[in-house]
């Protein structure tokens, strides 16, 4: 019986990026007849293969947002000035220059910050007479390691075995490697690099792939799958699932969220398992503006200063357990999270998707079957 085919139109970028005319408007760009080029007969054998091919043929430069913004430290910096550099700027994520060189060697985000003061508590820890008690920000200031330039801190992350080695892409690369590099790295952000220049371009993220292959998803036929239970699929974590308490302490959850490589962990009440609040790396930037850095509160405690210091933020992302895929594809777009909680009908947590669960699901899944259909 002959094998079923299906065709895909797909519009991919004409020319390579270094041919575009920088002096072009958006507008201009926009109505380029010229742009584009379509490919009217691609093939698939199997549909589940449909945005696989589509980033194969796509490349990193088209997913850039319009609004875009790199943020470059120097590594003769002090970590804690370019902390704070990240938060004027709003974003979570810079990239580390050689001062003499300028030529892009690294990436610095929130984490190094929040690993730094972790580090510092856990010395204190040991000193009986500091043991317990929380640190002035101004004490926090005079020390060596809060002027600690990022060349140091990255040396000593490096000595201890927790320096990951800088991996990026050229801009003309296609984005189904990007997603293999993040998921073979296990990382959330890939630097983008022009390949004559070194400079970055932007920084690609899972959310923005997501945010792509939405765009174009009017354009593709969508694979079955789409229409199933996430469940079903076993998309996402259904045990193990890393969680916390309301009375465990911050320092432990954040040792939680630092050992398993994880954005954020949901908190939970402990008797019912209903999911009350979720805490993430990012909301250890309170403590930069707390008048005390404490990690020995608990995380409770810490998520009640957050909300006095930052204000109130988008609560717990939930979706029922029997949730199709394309329903949760769209709660990631509008919401625009990291992850979302399965919960069942008394919302208790009953599984966590992240962003890379899915867009594994959607794009690696079926190269790897296909590869492993060629070898058999």
């Amino acid at each position: 019986m002959p094998k079923n085919h299906y065709s895909v139109e797909i519009s991919v970028a004409k020319y390579p990026q270094d041919e575009l005319f920088d002096d072009e408007s958006d507008e201009e760009r926009a109505s380029s007849c010229q742009m584009y080029k379509t490919i009217s007969s691609v093939i698939v054998d199997d549909p589940d293969l449909v945005y696989t091919h589509f980033l194969q043929l796509s490349q990193c430069y088209e997913s850039m947002s319009t609004n875009n913004k790199v943020v470059v430290f120097t590594d003769d910096l002090s970590v804690r000035k370019a902390f704070y550099g990240l938060l004027y700027n709003s974003t979570r994520t810079g990239l580390i220059a050689d001062s003499k060189t300028m030529q892009v060697m690294g990436v610095l985000s929130i984490t190094d910050f929040t690993m730094m003061l972790m580090m510092l508590w856990k010395f204190r820890e040991n000193i009986e007479e500091m043991k317990g008690k929380p640190l002035t920000y101004d004490e926090f200031k005079g020390m060596d390691i809060a002027n600690m330039k990022i060349s140091r801190w990255k040396e000593l992350l490096r000595r201890k075995g927790m320096q990951r080695d800088f991996i990026s892409i050229n801009s003309n690369q296609s984005i189904f490697h990007a997603v293999e590099l993040l998921t073979k790295h296990r990382i959330h952000r890939l630097p983008v690099l022009d390949r004559r220049t070194g400079d970055c371009v932007f920084i690609l993220t899972h959310r923005r792939i997501l945010h792509y292959l939405w765009k174009h998803c009017s354009c593709l036929s969508r694979p079955d799958y789409m229409y199933e239970k996430v469940s079903d699929l076993k998309v996402g974590t259904y045990t193990g699932i890393h969680y916390a308490t309301q009375e465990m302490r911050l320092l432990d959850v954040l040792d939680m969220i630092i050992d398993n490589s994880i954005s954020g962990v949901p908190i939970v009440d402990e008797s019912t398992m209903k999911i009350v609040d979720v805490y993430t790396r990012f909301d250890a930037v309170a403590a930069a503006f707390s008048r005390t850095i404490d990690m020995s509160i608990t995380v409770e405690e810490a998520i009640r200063q957050r909300r006095k210091i930052c204000g109130d933020r988008d609560g717990v992302v939930t979706a029922p357990e029997d949730v199709k895929v394309l329903d949760l594809v769209e709660t990631f777009v509008e919401k625009n999270v990291q992850r979302v909680f399965l919960v069942d009908d008394c919302f208790r947590l009953k599984a966590l998707v992240s962003l890379t669960d899915l867009i594994v699901y959607m794009v690696l899944r079926p190269a790897v079957a296909l590869q492993s259909t060629k070898l058999s």
